[in-house]
């Protein structure tokens, strides 16, 4: 398994469960697809499993899904893709990260996304060949002894579906409020990541002052999270931003207002 370093605590819980099945983990740096072609290289493994995030739910950026995948060709690996981020919400008519890319549909693509976020429900869904999927519903355990949803979330799935199908313009608005996110708080003190999805983190740095801004927003009645090491690297705690289509303009500039203000 070679797995981002930055990947999703699921992701990381998923090696954990995989080592204790006997298989070996080797985490690349965020993104360093050089890195990952020299471990790919240098593994003799007969099974090789490259896993990430699409959208990385930290930093709000893309992996880089085109080179993975040519990697994944070059040294006949499996690629799990996990696109909680950007189903709904990238490519054309909000179908994902891979449609973002104009990857085609390949065997070896494993692709997951939680139906939570832009979908609006709960459970998430796994894609693949028709192969790949007969073995995970013959043998995945967490799949098998696990209640099916509902009747009710299916019926609400698929009128998700339908609006995110429909939802070009409801994507556009949402590009254009983290637009002005972004113009709006860059001569602010703390740097913005660079990032443009829906999430947008302002690098704080130090814990404490984090975690007083967040409270000063929440008494504003804005709710702005503040994460910390360790589920971000030491010194880079941060505001973690999530826009949304359902924000106005009058929203994001209160945000920003607010943030000029307390810095």
């Amino acid at each position: 398994m070679f797995a981002d370093k930055l990947n999703h605590a699921s992701l990381i819980d998923a090696m954990q469960l995989a080592k204790a099945a006997g298989a070996e983990v080797k985490r690349y740096p965020h993104n360093d697809v050089a890195a990952l072609d020299t471990l790919l290289t240098a593994s003799s493994a007969r099974r090789k499993i490259i896993v990430t995030d699409a959208v990385f739910s930290m930093d709000g950026d893309l992996a880089p899904l085109p080179l993975l995948l040519e990697l994944a060709e070059r040294h006949d690996a499996w690629l799990v893709i996990d696109d909680a981020h950007g189903f709904g919400v990238l490519g054309q008519h909000g179908r994902g990260t891979l449609s973002h890319f104009n990857l085609p549909a390949s065997p070896r693509i494993l692709l997951m996304g939680t139906l939570g976020k832009a979908a609006g429900v709960s459970g998430a869904f796994v894609a693949g060949s028709t192969t790949a999927m007969d073995f995970l519903v013959n043998t995945s355990r967490a799949y098998i002894f696990t209640t099916a949803s509902s009747p009710a979330i299916a019926c609400a799935l698929t009128q998700s579906l339908t609006i995110i199908r429909d939802g070009d313009a409801l994507r556009t608005l949402l590009m254009a409020r983290i637009r002005q996110l972004r113009e709006g708080i860059g001569a602010l003190p703390w740097p913005l990541r660079t990032s443009l999805t829906a999430i947008q983190p302002l690098i704080i740095g130090d814990n404490k002052q984090t975690l007083a801004l967040s409270a000063a927003l929440r008494e504003r009645g804005l709710w702005v999270p503040a994460i910390r090491p360790p589920t971000v690297p030491a010194g880079t705690a941060r505001l973690r931003i999530s826009v949304s289509a359902a924000h106005t303009e009058a929203d994001i500039d209160g945000l920003i207002t607010t943030l000029k203000e307390l810095a």
